[in-house]
């Protein structure tokens, strides 16, 4: 399992612990429990500009010593994480209420661009810190929408045929504070570990997708819904297939494949991979 489960998990995957699914509005700290941050420590981190800076001038050593320096700076906090659609499906029927759509922040940042209604909303937030969003109107300018349980699985299921994988995120270090459908290059989180190398701000999926030949035809459906260049077409034996080191377990690919060809599978299943994240 991942340091987040290690953290938050309780001996079980993260995201799948009730007790992060809510989050008192107003709380006192319990007895005996360290602040918020000391779940973070004293992080120094390393300025990302100043690095890209660095690479734009043909200074690598620079920019490979200062994307080190955020890594580590990074691997203290809790990170966002790609999630199975049945997996996103089932925390919010067990979160059930509130869930809210909004507006998403990367693709304002990346395009310039608000999304102003439930048809362009791509980011789902969840919990009570929902009641207080008007406290960050920047944040939601675009607006929020909220979402009966159904519905908001509905909304998620209407992302995934459109291409996008899931990414549930936390606040706080103690609660569920969403779930962003994300693609490259949009999302901020996929860019930075893709093209910068920033592998701890987002961590690999608790699964791993693998095909199964005997079922694949072949048909090419899954073909260009990986965001991680983890799932190619293999002449060779006139099917598709699927990295494991690259794979981030997101499941869009399983999800368009109408013959059940894609399985997930555990990635503590695999020992090459137990520690791949």
């Amino acid at each position: 399992m991942c340091r987040m489960c290690d953290w938050l998990g309780e001996g079980q995957i993260w995201y799948k612990n009730p007790k992060l699914h809510a989050n008192r509005m107003y709380k006192l700290r319990e007895p005996g429990r360290k602040p918020q941050e000391s779940l973070r420590g004293n992080i120094v981190g390393s300025n990302l500009h100043e690095a890209l800076e660095a690479k734009a001038n043909g200074d690598l050593a620079t920019f490979n010593r200062l994307i080190a320096e955020k890594n580590a700076a990074d691997a203290r906090k809790v990170g966002a994480q790609p999630i199975p659609l049945n997996e996103a499906i089932e925390v919010i029927k067990t979160l059930q209420m509130p869930v809210a759509a909004m507006m998403c922040i990367c693709r304002k940042a990346t395009r310039a661009e608000e999304e102003t209604n439930l048809n362009e909303y791509s980011c789902l937030a969840l919990g009570t810190g929902m009641f207080k969003w008007e406290r960050w109107p920047e944040r939601y300018r675009g607006g929020v929408e909220f979402l009966k349980p159904q519905d908001a699985c509905d909304w998620l299921e209407y992302w995934d045929k459109r291409g996008m994988m899931h990414l549930i995120m936390e606040e706080g270090n103690d609660f569920l504070g969403g779930i962003c459908n994300c693609d490259y290059p949009d999302c901020n989180p996929i860019r930075q570990r893709v093209d910068y190398g920033l592998d701890q701000q987002l961590v690999k999926g608790e699964y791993i997708c693998e095909v199964d030949f005997k079922r694949c035809n072949g048909c090419g459906e899954c073909l260009g819904r990986c965001h991680f260049n983890a799932l190619k077409f293999e002449v060779t034996i006139d099917r598709p297939s699927i990295d494991p080191m690259v794979c981030f377990g997101c499941a869009l690919c399983q999800t368009a494949c109408n013959r059940g060809a894609i399985n997930l599978v555990p990635r503590s299943a695999y020992p090459a991979l137990r520690n791949v994240w």
